[in-house]
């Protein structure tokens, strides 16, 4: 900032020398034929005094042009149209708020700049490099480590937990499972779960270990159920041919169920869901078990307390993991980042994809954000001090503007050079 001030003030004083080199001049001119009566009506003379006399003028016109821009002139009872900084405070906060949000902020503006900029291809650079990557996990781990802290906080923690008990129970839980429901019965998606079901099902009978345990299961209950008879039968062949007899009796009414889309399995699966489906739907009674449900999921102590260890838990071992200097987290969410960088550099359809995705972003967001930063503007202008406002503006541009009065000094004895040519021409 002490650069600026010793700036204006070198500039103002050069120009403050050339005006007084001026007007030292015009006043030698003036003297000179009193003292040497001789040069009177010398044509050097007549020339040098009306240049003088003219850069003078210039000079002066352009001290009360800059001047009257941040000071009133006379200082006590200024003449109009001085101070102009300060008078037009309101003014010029709004033209440059307007400014800034018609010229920065309008839409082809922000479409230029995305197209311009490449900002996918850019990020993709910047995340190339192992130590921006490093850089960037870090503070995204520390980051999300301070959400959790934020989180863990009791009142954070006690309105959390508040507004998610209330918003269960505005939520319509029957309802909400009727939507569901219908949207899965709609496209006959059950159907597709149940052929899933069915070959999971299929495939575990199968494995000898599911076998092994249906035998096993047969002899204990053949220990246990007829215990005389399982004295005087192989109860282990009966077990294992009964296991094979049972797993063959399965997988054929599985399979049947499988390849037959009318099979009346299927048909009592559609009737059940069907009928589920309309119960949910009208049944005071199957509205009263729902609402239950939802009351025992929110009261319920035990269900409580376990849902708080285990996020207790949770939280403990992710603020962990997340804190740690080079661990897991930070290295795998660097690699992640890393990739994302090169794949960005070397994949031209993904790169556009993010630049046409950021570009909608920015559009939509340039509005808000212009609204935003223009009123920011205006409002920090106008909060300014006239005098404070006047200095800086001065601070920031009188430097060049002291230059106006040089220039003016310079082409207004030009200028009187040159009409001092031409009078004599036309004396010719």
């Amino acid at each position: 900032m002490q650069d600026k001030y010793t700036q204006l003030n070198k500039a103002k004083r050069l120009a403050l020398a050339c005006l007084i080199f001026a007007a030292s001049v015009f006043v030698l001119t003036v003297l000179l034929p009193k003292f040497y009566p001789n040069v009177q009506g010398a044509w050097w003379l007549g020339l040098i005094k009306m240049a003088s006399e003219a850069a003078l003028i210039g000079g002066l016109a352009d001290w009360f042009a800059v001047t009257a821009l941040f000071k009133p002139i006379p200082a006590k009872y200024p003449i109009p149209h001085t101070n102009i900084v300060a008078s037009n405070k309101s003014v010029i906060a709004n033209n440059l708020s307007l400014f800034v949000k018609e010229k920065f902020f309008h839409p082809e503006a922000i479409e230029k700049l995305i197209r311009d900029s490449d900002p996918a291809k850019g990020a993709g650079r910047w995340l190339s490099q192992d130590r921006n990557a490093t850089r960037l996990s870090r503070f995204l781990c520390d980051a999300f480590a301070g959400v959790l802290r934020v989180l863990d906080d009791k009142p954070v923690k006690a309105f959390i937990t508040k507004t998610a008990q209330k918003g269960i129970n505005q939520l319509d839980l029957r309802q909400l499972m009727a939507t569901s429901l219908g949207a899965v019965t709609k496209e006959r998606q059950h159907q597709v779960v149940l052929d899933r079901v069915l070959g999971k099902l299929a495939k575990l009978l199968a494995e000898p270990e599911t076998q092994v345990y249906i035998a096993d299961t047969l002899v204990v209950w053949l220990k246990t159920e007829y215990s005389r008879i399982e004295k005087l039968l192989p109860s282990s062949w009966l077990s294992e041919q009964g296991a094979l007899i049972a797993v063959k009796a399965v997988s054929s009414i599985l399979e049947d169920i499988y390849t037959d889309e009318h099979h009346p399995i299927r048909h009592a699966f559609d009737e059940q869901v069907h009928e589920f489906l309309y119960e949910l739907q009208h049944s005071p009674l199957m509205e009263k078990k729902v609402n239950n449900f939802r009351e025992k999921i929110i009261n319920d102590p035990a269900l409580n307390a376990y849902v708080q260890q285990s996020w207790a838990k949770f939280h403990q071992w992710l603020l962990a993991a997340l804190e740690e200097p080079n661990g897991k987290a930070e290295t795998k969410v660097s690699v992640l980042l890393k990739d994302l960088g090169t794949t960005l550099t070397q994949d031209t359809e993904l790169a556009k994809a993010f630049n046409n995705h950021i570009g909608e972003a920015a559009k939509y967001m340039a509005p808000e954000l212009a609204e935003f930063l223009t009123r920011h503007i205006r409002d920090t202008i106008n909060s300014w001090d006239e005098r404070e406002m006047a200095e800086q503006v001065e601070l920031n541009i009188g430097r060049d503007l002291q230059k106006v009065r040089i220039n003016g000094t310079i082409v207004g004895g030009l200028i009187g050079a040159i009409l001092f040519g031409i009078e004599a021409l036309l004396g010719l």
